[in-house]
């Protein structure tokens, strides 16, 4: 037999000697293994009972369709030298209007105070509704506690953070069609939060909307009056009333510019979105099996440098 073959016989023995030796050592450690594994899965089971359901209830909106608006030509000119927006609406859609007061402080701040969502995520019996795996509540009732805050304003602002993490508003690109949801551990508030929301975001956008649609028609009124010629008081005038319309179709809708498809209602109480109980189980169980392997090769490896050690000093 060649050198070469020979030298490849040795190293395909070596790595069998090295398997086998891994095997042992993790054959050695098995009990390590299954001590890890157990308290892995134990913390996770635990951990699985205590968290509450829950619960995504959705609103799906149809966006009014977007005009074009009043051909203005060269008059938009003459609006933007007097500092009047005088567009057709604008290309903000509904979707990002609202998205728009979600994220902002202010108006969520307003929104959690006026509305009484303080004192409802306040309240001790908050959680009096909340569904469990089991139908066992006694591991989160060992485990519950109340957060205290430094002031007012700080509680606020937590409180305004979760609402800002539950609430999802999203648009279909092919049909357009806007899903506001939200999501709580108490299947029957997201109705609640999700219609309030609306009326409110929709408020404060149409009343901003109807300032600069009044505004227009100060203007145009203004330049009507004062117009020379009958093609150009003709143009003012249609102006004018396909702003009046534009005002009208404002005020006319369910909420900023859209009708509602389909209304928020109360999850059905197997219908939750999370937790996943058997996916936490499973990943704890797996992660754990590693952890254990890892923890028996760093203990070996810890042995056997001593032992090195030893015979060396000896």
């Amino acid at each position: 037999m060649s050198q070469e073959n020979s030298l490849h016989t040795e190293y395909i023995e070596e790595d069998e000697i090295d398997l086998r030796e891994l095997w042992q050592t993790i054959n050695k450690g098995k009990k390590m293994i299954a001590l890890v594994v157990f308290v892995v899965v134990s913390f996770a089971f635990v951990y699985a009972l205590k968290i509450p359901n829950v619960y995504t209830s959705k609103s799906v909106l149809i966006p009014a369709s977007e005009g074009s608006g009043p051909s203005l030509g060269g008059l938009g000119g003459l609006a933007a030298m007097a500092g009047i927006s005088i567009g057709g609406g604008g290309s903000m859609t509904p979707d990002v209007a609202f998205n728009s007061l979600l994220n902002n402080y202010a108006f969520m701040k307003e929104f959690v105070v006026k509305n009484n969502i303080l004192e409802y995520y306040s309240d001790e019996n908050v959680d009096e509704n909340y569904v469990f795996a089991l139908g066992f509540r006694g591991l989160y009732e060992l485990f519950k506690f109340e957060k205290e805050y430094d002031d007012k304003d700080e509680e606020i602002f937590k409180l305004v953070e979760k609402v800002q993490k539950n609430f999802s508003i999203s648009s279909d690109k092919k049909t357009a069609l806007i899903t506001v949801s939200y999501s709580d551990n108490d299947r029957a508030y997201p109705p609640v939060i999700i219609n309030t929301f609306l009326k409110d975001a929709s408020k404060y956008l149409v009343e901003n909307n109807l300032r600069i649609i009044n505004d227009k028609l100060v203007y145009f009124e203004k330049e009507m009056r004062v117009s020379e010629g009958f093609e150009l008081h003709s143009s003012i005038s249609g102006i004018i009333s396909k702003i009046l319309e534009e005002k009208v179709m404002m005020q006319s809708k369910t909420y900023y510019q859209c009708d509602v498809l389909t209304t928020a209602s109360e999850s059905y109480i197997k219908d939750k979105t999370k937790p996943k109980r058997g996916l936490i189980i499973v990943v704890s169980f797996i992660t754990s099996i590693i952890l254990g392997i890892f923890l028996v090769f760093f203990l070996e490896f810890i042995r056997a440098d001593e032992e090195e050690s030893k015979a060396v000093k000896a």
